[in-house]
């Protein structure tokens, strides 16, 4: 079971010291909050990977690994050079947006997607078998960093194109009188 650290926070809808945020580290770090008050939620969504996907993802890395594009989607040239090359190891540097990589690191990468991918096919649940820290990719364990849009937690991996999308759930209706006085406004300065 998943354990959440649990505190309460300003519910960007109604104000309230209400939003119960639940901070889940498992199966890789994210967010879900959900205001007591007025319904309000936010919360995100794995990728979808099928089997088309991750054939996808496999071979943009297998080209990444032989340095035929760029290591960034975000820049995808194809004016590559290698810098280094001993034995298997090879260095690349992308002439248009000057990143730089190694044949090593994508084929670490390459390896952890396909044992996912080999997770999955043996019936196993996405959540159960990505896992990550703080600032990796999931599926591909790429440094990544990650972007915080109000509670959620955004993941964007630009070397195998996982990501997430998050959500939230404004309410229709403002809730009654007798709910907004159960839950304390926060003070204001000045």
């Amino acid at each position: 079971m998943v354990k959440c650290l649990q505190h309460r926070e300003l519910c960007p809808s109604c104000h309230r010291i209400a939003l119960k945020v639940c901070e889940y580290t498992e199966p890789y770090p994210r967010v879900e909050a959900t205001c007591e008050c007025c319904g309000y939620r936010s919360y995100d969504i794995p990728m979808r990977l099928d089997g088309e996907m991750f054939s996808k993802i496999l071979d943009r890395l297998a080209r990444k690994e032989i340095g035929e594009i760029c290591i960034d989607d975000q820049c995808g040239s194809r004016e590559v050079i290698k810098l280094l090359k001993e034995g298997k190891y090879v260095e690349y540097r992308c002439l248009e947006c000057g990143a730089e990589w190694n044949s090593e690191e994508v084929e670490r990468a390459l390896r952890k997607v396909k044992s996912v991918r080999r997770f999955i096919n043996n019936g196993n649940t996405l959540s159960e078998v990505l896992r990550a820290q703080e600032g990796e990719c999931p599926l591909c364990g790429w440094d990544v960093g990650h972007l915080h849009e109000g509670y959620s937690v955004e993941i964007r991996c630009p070397v195998c194109g996982y990501h997430n999308d998050f959500r939230e759930e404004f309410p229709q209706k403002e809730p009654p009188p007798e709910v907004l006085a159960k839950f304390p406004k926060p003070e204001e300065t000045g």
